[in-house]
């Protein structure tokens, strides 16, 4: 937001541009798709129109090359929209829709022919050819937003439709060719300009698509930080009170370890903070390592505040659990060579006890906050078990 409120239109990149490109693309294969049934009830009703004229017969070629280029271009979209699902690349296809609709182009002016080449007065001549101009708009403005391709269709039906004004009769080609091309120029024009707005449609679906993207990836992000330490990604001392993560256990008794790192502020103040944060950072990459490497269980650890964490350990037996506490002890003592810290400047000390499903948890805290003051008292860097 600016400071006037107003939302500043995030910069499109080419991963934007791309993908509303493809958009584009899919919404001229959703009309495509819906309108082919009318294409080829536009095509069974010129062929019954020429029916009625003297000249029917000539029609049948054209209209033979209608249906065929209609299959053609049909199958070309079938192939492009299966590569738009699959998120392939459409450059392939896009060349060869620009050829099927170059036929396409051709084999609508080729309809007109008949009706040029033998002039003759009929209402049904009128009928058709004005039934040709039509469904060659339909086309044009269904593929505006293909400008290579809509190109490619018109440049058949001009080249078509010049080839055959060469047989016609010398005072109609002039004026025909003249006035066809002129009427297929405001055609074009009026597509080109029209698929502006589908292509803004597309622009504003990437745009609302990012934008909700966004703000799912925020949310996701607020209820993580609702219940994790966004330093260590541990559990919160929130989430650990108002989630009941203990009640998760398989087992009906868990074991919690309340690790207190020795002289952290010391760390600090001699090493700096960036160094307190990474040692803060590699303990509970320890204590993730060590609960996954204990086996199965609804493990989880808590970054309580400063220096000190809780672990859970959904293992009812205290002997292994003192053991895992050991090994967490010495494994975060060893912890200085990897930081590039002094010996001893990474050690905890740690109080253990037991937690019962539905006891109080702040019971338990107490129980392992004595625990960890008697390790405190008792020289630092060990374990001590609360014995009640």
């Amino acid at each position: 937001m600016t400071a006037q409120g107003f939302r500043v239109a995030p910069e499109r990149d080419e991963d934007w541009r791309r993908e509303a490109w493809r958009e584009t693309v899919r919404s001229v294969l959703v009309t495509e798709q819906r309108a082919f049934v009318a294409n080829v009830l536009s095509v069974a009703g010129i062929a019954i129109a020429a029916s009625f004229l003297p000249n029917a017969s000539a029609f049948v070629m054209p209209i033979l090359m209608r249906l065929l280029a209609m299959t053609g271009a049909h199958m070309s979209y079938e192939h492009l929209r299966k590569r738009i699902d699959q998120g392939a690349d459409l450059d392939p296809p896009l060349r060869l829709l620009a050829v099927m609709l170059f036929f396409g182009g051709m084999s609508w002016a080729y309809l007109l022919l008949p009706l040029i080449m033998v002039p003759f007065e009929h209402p049904v001549r009128l009928l058709i050819g004005s039934a040709t101009m039509v469904g060659m708009a339909l086309i044009v403005t269904m593929t505006a937003p293909l400008r290579k391709q809509t190109l490619a269709y018109i440049s058949g039906f001009l080249i078509t439709l010049f080839l055959g004004l060469m047989l016609a009769p010398q005072d109609m080609a002039l004026p025909l060719g003249i006035g066809v091309t002129a009427l297929v120029a405001g055609i074009a024009i009026f597509a080109f300009a029209s698929s502006r707005q589908r292509e803004f449609s597309a622009d504003m679906l990437v745009e609302n698509r990012r934008l909700n993207e966004e703000l799912a990836e925020t949310l996701a992000q607020a209820e993580f930080l609702a219940a994790h330490d966004p330093l260590t990604g541990l559990f919160n001392r929130r989430a650990l009170f108002e989630s009941d993560l203990a009640a998760r256990a398989q087992c009906d008794r868990m074991h919690m370890l309340l690790v207190d790192l020795d002289h952290f502020k010391t760390l600090n103040d001699s090493h700096g903070h960036e160094s307190g944060d990474r040692a803060l950072v590699a303990v509970s990459g320890l204590m993730r390592d060590s609960m996954r490497g204990y086996g199965a269980g609804e493990h989880f650890a808590v970054r309580l505040g400063g220096e000190e964490f809780a672990l859970f350990l959904d293992e009812g037996d205290e002997g292994r659990s003192l053991v895992f506490a050991e090994d967490l002890r010495e494994a975060i003592a060893g912890l200085h060579a990897e930081l590039g810290l002094p010996a001893g400047a990474t050690s905890a000390s740690i109080g253990l006890t037991h937690h019962d499903r539905g006891t109080s948890m702040d019971e338990t805290l107490r129980r392992a906050d004595e625990a960890m003051y008697d390790a405190k008292i008792g020289g630092r860097n060990r374990v001590r078990r609360h014995d009640r």
